[in-house]
């Protein structure tokens, strides 16, 4: 009898255990459902800052062309932007690292800012979008994969939509000069560094109903980031630029007009042909699933 009572106990304290995990780990309320609409607040990660000379950017005139075309084009929600060095200026959001700063670290803040200004039961349980350029992109994707192995220091959960990447060097970059020999966050942007070997293949979901929708970018004339490496890894949409006018530096900044590019929606890619600019296609991939 004192041994049925004591696997009882175990068994109670087992489920109870489990119980604690689940809560701790579950959204307070349902999960936002994803759905077409032009209402999300969009956040804009800016890339590394790679000029010596300088300690950050102005988020103000980095994103300029993007939210002036999203909002030209009726998006309603919010259009903000993440900084994440001391020297930034002009930002939404100003995390105080430098260049030196893991971009695990980064990815922590960038987190814990999504959560608590809107994934949280108490800011609304709001679902966001993002669009990224460059090492931001690996900003978003680093913070999604720790939040959803419940790493330390990351929050419980997030619900972002849609993310667009604009030229991420989601398999790494050696075009990268002197910068590799100076900053930590160009040695985690190296291939094979420990940081991108510690992200799956495959771009993370949130914990939205019907996960997170990826784009990802990349151009054959980018100069510092490969045409594979843009779109390294397993997303939902790929989108490539052959085109002169498309580079690392222009990315976020084309907005009108149309280049030769080529799309992949899952598996199949388009023939070559004039699509919209990378700026249109991000804000068409995070308005809507698909980008064709």
């Amino acid at each position: 009898m004192q041994g049925l009572l004591r696997r009882l106990t175990l068994f109670l304290s087992a489920v109870l255990a489990l119980a604690v995990t689940v809560l701790t780990v579950t959204p307070a309320s349902a999960a936002p459902a994803r759905s077409t609409t032009n209402t999300n607040t969009v956040i804009f990660v800016h890339g590394i800052q790679g000029d010596p000379t300088k300690s950050g950017h102005d988020c103000r005139a980095t994103w300029s062309a993007a939210r002036n075309h999203f909002a030209d084009k009726g998006w309603r929600g919010s259009l903000l932007t993440f900084g994440y060095y001391a020297g930034d200026t002009n930002c939404s959001h100003e995390f105080p690292g430098n260049k030196d700063t893991p971009i695990r670290v980064v990815a922590q803040a960038f987190a814990n800012y999504v959560y608590d200004n809107f994934s949280k039961p108490s800011k609304g349980s709001k679902k966001i979008d993002v669009v990224a350029h460059s090492m931001g992109g690996l900003v978003v994707r680093a913070a999604l994969h720790y939040t959803k192995i419940h790493a330390a220091g990351f929050p419980d959960y997030l619900y972002i939509e849609d993310v667009a990447t604009l030229a991420t060097p989601h398999g790494g970059s050696t075009n990268d000069g002197f910068c590799r020999f100076l900053w930590q966050q160009c040695k985690d942007m190296r291939p094979s560094s420990a940081f991108l070997d510690s992200l799956p293949s495959t771009m993370p979901n949130s914990a939205m109903s019907g996960g997170t929708d990826w784009t990802t970018m990349s151009a054959f004339h980018d100069g510092y980031v490969s045409e594979s490496s843009g779109i390294a890894g397993t997303a939902e949409h790929e989108i490539q630029y052959n085109d002169s006018r498309v580079g690392h530096v222009s990315f976020p900044k084309l907005a009108t007009g149309t280049y030769n590019s080529r799309i992949k929606n899952n598996s199949t890619w388009t023939s070559w042909n004039r699509y919209a600019a990378p700026v249109e296609m991000a804000r068409i991939a995070v308005y809507r699933p698909s980008t064709a």
